[in-house]
């Protein structure tokens, strides 16, 4: 459990510690919860360089400042945000007693869509103290580029694969590259347009993990945010497509009415300008589900049927997007 961990975190701390769980011990997050003298807190181990840790924190005061509920982060006895410990930053969080936001009908993704645009809308007056760290938008083309390259690769290692979930995959894997090469080279014609520089009114803290295991509804009926450590300046489609992927997963069958809806609770919030509409129809085109559930290995662990079905809603869902990008 790491007694020398702990016993630095209750020095640097001034905790008296009862109790340690550990929550999640991976490659990529160290997370537990401690049960001191004085309360219940979160323990994490941060995979980041100190200047894009203070990023992440400096984004999450920012936001929680001005009521959007994000756990707070403890200082030490030495009033800083993190510590140290055998070359690994270690932060110490509230400890939130709630379950994950269940979205389970059409008006809980409403509420979660109108308190986004909240957040994304509040965050536009950030000011960056590191430079323009993490900005996502500006780099969206060659992120582009190289998710194809990885599909590319992907379909010609499988092309001769015999397990039946490959063969499932590989059946829809061109429309989506296709796809993909018609949003990356519009989305260069629309960045022709524009100078991020200038844009950078419209940017926004993005989230950028937002799935329902970090969001969490407390006892009251409070929804915080989670797990900050992927935020990055942004455009505001990298969240949303989050939050309709996991529609898309618990609903029988793509619903263009349903996402117009979810998009007026959003709009409501955020005003979207016409050009920041286009980029957010063809971000939400692009095939960033299939290349993440192809990278964590997920499709391997479906079956045929649920693959298709997935494959088939989000094929729905892009020919949608593609038709509204056109329409503007």
């Amino acid at each position: 459990m790491g007694k020398g961990l702990l016993a630095e975190v209750a020095v640097k701390y001034d905790l008296s510690i009862q109790q340690v769980e550990l929550i999640r011990n991976t490659s990529r997050s160290y997370v537990m919860k401690i049960t001191a003298r004085q309360g219940n807190y979160i323990l994490k181990r941060m995979q980041m360089d100190e200047c894009r840790l203070q990023f992440m924190v400096d984004s999450e005061d920012f936001l929680r400042c001005r009521g959007i509920n994000i756990p707070t982060i403890y200082q030490t006895n030495e009033h800083k945000n993190y510590m140290k410990y055998k070359g690994c930053f270690y932060v110490l969080q509230q400890y939130i007693c709630a379950v994950s936001y269940p979205l389970i009908n059409l008006d809980n993704v409403i509420r979660l869509a109108d308190l986004l645009g909240r957040m994304h809308v509040i965050s536009k007056a950030f000011q960056v103290s590191h430079g323009q760290i993490r900005c996502g938008a500006a780099k969206w083309e060659q992120e582009y580029e190289e998710t194809l390259y990885f599909m590319g690769i992907w379909r010609d290692k499988q092309s001769c694969a015999e397990e039946p979930w490959s063969n499932a995959v590989l059946s829809y894997i061109d429309f989506y590259m296709r796809t993909g090469e018609f949003v990356k080279e519009n989305v260069k014609q629309q960045a022709c347009c524009m100078d991020w520089r200038e844009v950078h009114t419209h940017l926004v803290l993005s989230h950028h993990d937002f799935h329902s295991q970090n969001i969490l509804l407390d006892e009251v009926g409070e929804i915080y945010f989670i797990d900050w450590e992927f935020v990055r300046i942004d455009l505001p489609s990298r969240d949303l497509n989050r939050l309709l992927y996991a529609m898309i997963k618990k609903s029988r069958a793509w619903n263009h009415r349903a996402f117009l809806k979810v998009m007026r609770a959003y709009l409501r919030m955020n005003k979207l300008s016409k050009q920041e509409m286009k980029l957010l129809y063809l971000d939400l085109a692009f095939p960033h589900n299939l290349c993440r559930n192809l990278i964590w290995g997920n499709f391997s662990c479906m079956t045929v049927n649920q693959i298709n079905d997935l494959l088939q809603k989000e094929m729905e869902k892009t020919q949608y997007m593609l038709e509204s990008y056109l329409k503007l």
